[in-house]
C-alpha cells in the first residue's frame, strides 16, 4: 500500500511539472495588435535610420530576403523606409513605426500585383524559442496594421528569424535597437483578387 501511494504521488508530481513546462508557441489565431507605444518610445525613435538611402535593399541580414520580381515602376515607387523598429521585448508599433507601415500599405494599395514578406527579427538577448515567437508577433503586428489599411491578407506572408538574422553583431544598445525590427521584402507577380 505504501509503495502504491508513493508511486501515485510521484506520477502526479511529474504530471504537474510537465504541465507547467508546456508552451504553445506560434499556434492559434493571431492576437490583436497591441497598444500603440508613445511617439517617442525607444524602439524606432532611438534608431535614426536614414531610410532607403542608408539601407542595402538586398541586405536584410545574413538570411533575410531581397526585393525581387518588381517592375522598374514598382522599384521607383518603393517606400523610403522598408523597416519598422521595435522597443525591447515589445511587439507594439510606435507612431513612427505606424507611419512607415502606412507608407508601405499605400504602396501595396497602389501596386496590386505586389506581395510582401514581413521578416520579424529580434536582438541577441533571450532564448531561441522566445525570440522566434517575439519575431513572429512583431511580423503579425505589422501584418494586422497593413490589413487595417486595406491590404488583402493573401498578399502578406510572415516569417520570424528571431535572433538569427542580425544587421549588426556588436554587444551594445545601439546594435540591439537596429536588430529589433520587421523588414518589408517585396516581390512581384501576385495574381489574386
Amino acid at each position: 500500500m505504501q509503495f502504491k501511494n508513493t508511486f501515485v504521488i510521484l506520477v502526479a508530481a511529474g504530471a504537474v511539472t510537465l504541465a507547467g513546462c508546456a508552451r504553445n508557441v506560434g499556434s492559434g489565431a493571431p492576437k490583436a495588435a497591441g497598444p500603440v507605444a508613445p511617439a517617442l518610445s525607444a524602439g524606432t525613435a532611438a534608431y535614426g535610420g536614414g531610410g532607403i538611402g542608408s539601407q542595402s535593399l538586398g541586405n536584410n541580414g545574413p538570411i533575410g530576403g531581397g526585393n525581387s520580381g518588381l517592375t522598374a515602376a514598382e522599384l521607383a515607387a518603393l517606400p523610403r523606409h522598408l523597416r519598422v523598429h521595435f522597443g525591447f521585448n515589445s511587439d507594439s508599433m510606435n507612431a513612427n513605426g505606424q507611419t512607415i507601415a502606412a507608407e508601405n500599405a499605400q504602396f501595396m494599395m497602389n501596386h496590386p500585383h505586389v506581395k510582401v514578406r514581413l521578416e520579424g527579427n529580434t536582438d541577441a538577448r533571450g532564448t531561441q524559442e522566445y525570440n522566434l515567437a517575439l519575431g513572429e508577433r512583431r511580423a503579425e503586428t505589422v501584418k494586422q496594421y497593413l490589413e487595417s489599411q486595406g491590404v488583402n491578407g493573401a498578399r502578406i506572408s510572415t516569417v520570424s528569424f528571431g535572433k538569427d538574422n542580425p544587421l549588426c553583431t556588436q554587444n551594445d544598445s545601439t546594435c540591439w535597437a537596429r536588430n529589433r525590427r520587421v523588414d518589408f521584402v517585396y516581390s512581384g507577380g501576385y495574381q489574386g483578387q
